[in-house]
């Protein structure tokens, strides 16, 4: 094979490379991307649960409120005293009562936040290492692409010197240069 196609398929496995890297590149790009779309899904997520645990709460908080009221004009309607006995231990239930359930609902969402944000670190991590992959290929195709041509043209090319049929910078009987070489010689002095 010849000097020029020897290069010419250098060249185009130095192409290949490079294509594989681009490929690589963008194929990790995308997964980057998919990575964000989903923190920032798994973030709003995180919000979304804490907000719905504030108004779950709000709406336990007001129905233990009303519960509360009921059971104080049924009471007095009755002519029960509110302020002492039993009628106060009833009250004071129905209040500690009403503060476990305000309080699950806020641990409840407060758990759920916690499992969304330790999704979107998640994510995170994934967006940075997929950017790192991406950048990698590239680097990783050029240097390939590089070491593939540059190591096939020149085992080509040693082997055209090692048959004769690449020229001579060495003169055949092994001394270093040959009397036709222009850099060889003994020179001239001016």
């Amino acid at each position: 094979m010849g000097l020029a196609a020897t290069a010419a398929q250098a060249g185009t496995q130095m192409v290949g490379s490079l294509i594989n890297g681009f490929s690589q590149s963008a194929s990790a790009k995308a997964q980057e991307k998919l990575a964000r779309a989903n923190a920032v899904a798994s973030n709003s997520q995180a919000n979304a649960a804490i907000d719905q645990g504030y108004l779950n709460a709000q709406r336990d908080y007001q129905e233990g409120a009303q519960k509360l009221g009921a059971q104080r004009a049924q009471m007095a309607a009755n002519g029960v005293v509110l302020n002492s006995g039993s009628a106060l231990d009833v009250q004071d239930a129905t209040g500690r009562n009403t503060g476990l359930t305000v309080g699950s609902d806020l641990y409840d969402a407060n758990v759920k936040a916690v499992g969304y944000r330790n999704q979107t670190a998640s994510f995170n991590n994934e967006e940075r290492s997929e950017r790192a992959t991406a950048h990698n290929a590239l680097v990783g195709g050029a240097i390939q692409g590089v070491l593939t041509g540059a190591s096939s043209f020149a085992g080509k090319w040693d082997d055209m010197f090692k048959s004769g049929s690449g020229g001579s910078f060495g003169a055949s009987d092994g001394s270093e240069f040959s009397s036709s070489d222009p850099f060889g010689g003994s020179g001239t002095s001016a």
